[in-house]
């Protein structure tokens, strides 16, 4: 859940402590003007170790840590990281260094999680329009990557609380799927943190405060506007269909924000009425899936081996082309697979009959039984929104059934592209 953390510490003894320690490598100096006083110099000392930075100042440290980039190996941030994972990170970190976690401030942090985006990732953050009554800009350090904060007079961001959106499967193509949705949460501002429970990295051991980043994250998605030119508005009558695309003009919000205080929130209310009458739309879509993951990711009952991690392991499943990575089993392999792991899905299925080469009814039950972390992945994956509100049985079959149709898919999509004895260059090169 933790993706950024910004630790500080005035006590001298502890910068000492660690400007001293063998594990930690210089990276750089840095000398740069005072922004108040141009005859004042700043000098900085930049060590990291294992890409936990460490920034010693005249009279303070700095610690810039990423728990979850930690998790694996510094290579990507793309899969689930639980409450447990967190934890067990930040355990880690005392055990390295053997110090107290209470001298360590925390003044930044950034908390959020990944899903599978029911839409074309692309569509869904372009979609993004507003957060409250600021709206989405574009964020130029990430291809489809939008923040939302509010604006002081002198048109500075507030550091209080940025909202952050954007596609993670195109950021991490090769760790996650294509469609993975990131949405985060990032405060400044000590007021914010403490409002989580957090004052010192110590807090941060405490279960309750990733409870109240899960409780909070649900609370600000709610307050997303999301212009839906996905969902299918045939149901509503002429009138409502020409009244909700006119809200889904960008331009018709831009004139909200600008009128009298009220004019922006009633007619969200009435956009929002709107599209429910549709039914099962995109933003329900999204809110359900965030709150499924979020229950897992706050009971951690399993908790991603971080070896696997290293080598880009996507929560329990990866999906990557020809090639699967299983947390489960420690296997990654390409069309060539045995036959205890399912060719599409990279997990065991060692509990289903031994000529078995996908995962079907009876491995799906174990896994909702036994690992339901790994079947609500799987069903975000393979379950047709259509089927979401349908009974177990029937989410089982088709799951199954979309599954087959994979594999099926890929079969006739090889014999299409790569003749006989043709070599496949694809899968040498496990793109």
């Amino acid at each position: 859940m933790i993706d950024f953390l910004k630790l500080l510490t005035f006590d001298a003894a502890l910068i000492d402590y660690f400007n001293s320690n063998s594990l930690l490598e210089w990276v750089s100096n840095e000398d740069r003007f005072n922004h108040f006083d141009n005859e004042v110099i700043n000098t900085k000392t930049k060590k990291q170790y294992k890409g936990i930075y460490f920034c010693f100042y005249s009279n303070k440290l700095e610690i810039l840590f990423k728990p979850h980039y930690y998790f694996n190996g510094n290579l990507h941030n793309a899969n689930d990281f639980t409450a447990i994972d967190s934890i067990n990170i930040i355990k880690e970190f005392k055990t390295t260094f053997n110090v107290s976690l209470t001298d360590l401030k925390v003044i930044n942090i950034e908390y959020g999680l990944n899903v599978i985006s029911s839409i074309d990732i692309k569509d869904l953050i372009t979609y993004l329009a507003y957060h409250e009554k600021n709206e989405f800009r574009t964020d130029i350090g990430l291809p489809f990557s939008k923040k939302s904060y509010r604006i002081d007079k002198n048109g500075r961001a507030n550091q209080y609380k940025i909202i952050k959106a954007y596609a993670k499967g195109i950021q991490f193509p090769k760790f996650t799927d294509i469609n993975t949705f990131r949405f985060e949460v990032k405060s400044k501002e000590s007021k914010y943190i403490k409002e989580l429970g957090v004052k010192t990295l110590d807090d941060l051991l405490n279960k309750d405060a990733y409870v109240l980043m899960a409780d909070n994250i649900i609370k600000e998605f709610e307050k997303v506007l999301i212009l839906d030119n996905h969902t299918d508005i045939k149901i509503l009558s002429m009138e409502e269909q020409l009244k909700l695309n006119g809200y889904l003009n960008p331009h018709a919000w831009y004139k909200f924000i600008n009128q009298s205080r009220n004019v922006f929130a009633k007619n969200k209310t009435r956009y929002n009425n709107l599209i429910d009458k549709t039914g099962d739309h995109l933003k329900k879509q999204l809110e359900r899936i965030i709150i499924e993951k979020l229950e897992v990711l706050k009971r951690g009952a399993i908790s991603t081996p971080k070896e696997n991690n290293k080598k880009g392991a996507i929560s329990t499943v990866y999906i990557d082309g020809n090639c699967t990575i299983n947390e489960i089993t420690n296997l990654k392999d390409c069309s060539n697979s045995k036959t205890s792991i399912c060719l599409i899905t990279g997990l065991n299925i060692s509990m289903q009959k031994e000529d078995s080469i996908l995962l079907s009814h009876s491995g799906l039950r174990y896994y909702h039984k036994n690992e339901l972390k790994t079947f609500e992945q799987i069903k975000s994956r393979f379950l047709s929104k259509v089927w979401f509100k349908s009974d177990f049985e029937t989410q089982i079959k088709e799951i199954a059934h979309n599954i087959r149709n994979t594999n099926s898919n890929r079969s006739i999509k090889q014999k299409r592209i790569y003749q006989p004895r043709q070599l496949n260059i694809l899968i040498n090169l496990e793109i």
